[in-house]
């Protein structure tokens, strides 16, 4: 019998917990923690195992800078796009179901508050990896690490010549996925 693929969608939402990466040791940030939320398509090929996700998301991230404690925020729209290889278990596959997935994820800078000799860069391009589980088949829960390919800010100030200090981020996310 062929198979056939499956095309479902669905609304995630998650925390995130980031910071930035300076390519100098001059300036450090702390973990902080931000939210995600928006909607997934879903691209299944179900013999196969192998399956496509996209989703855009509106992420909101906190940064503060150890150095003298500034706090800044900043809202981007998420593109992420994974491939993913879902474990087909015999007898638990429809309760429970893991998988690893791995893709680009393209950032949009949508609003920013924060010091001014802070330039955040208006797109951005991130390295996603990943761990999840399908639940019951509607249920989807994923741990994602991302890894700043470009940076996502630059750092300008005369205390270093005017230097561009650049910034990249590094986050955890978590997520949870109702798919309809």
């Amino acid at each position: 019998q062929p198979a056939s693929a499956q095309v479902r969608f669905g609304i995630r939402g998650g925390l995130t917990l980031g910071k930035l990466k300076f390519d100098r040791d001059v300036i450090n940030s702390d973990n902080r923690v931000g939210w995600s939320g928006g909607v997934l398509l879903d691209l299944n090929m179900p013999v196969l195992g192998i399956g496509l996700e996209a989703s855009a998301l509106y992420t909101h991230r906190n940064n503060r800078l150890t150095d003298n404690e500034r706090v800044f925020k900043r809202d981007y729209i998420d593109i992420p796009v994974y491939v993913r290889y879902r474990l087909s278990l015999p007898k638990v596959g429809h309760v429970f179901a893991p998988m690893v997935f791995t893709g680009p994820d393209f950032s949009i800078l949508f609003s920013e508050n924060g010091p001014v000799n802070y330039k955040n860069k208006k797109t951005y391009l991130s390295w996603d990896v990943g761990l999840g589980a399908d639940l019951f088949n509607r249920i989807r829960l994923t741990g994602t690490y991302g890894i700043g390919i470009s940076r996502a800010m630059d750092y300008i100030d005369s205390e270093y010549h005017g230097d561009k200090i650049e910034g990249k981020d590094r986050f955890w996310t978590l997520s949870a996925a109702v798919l309809f």
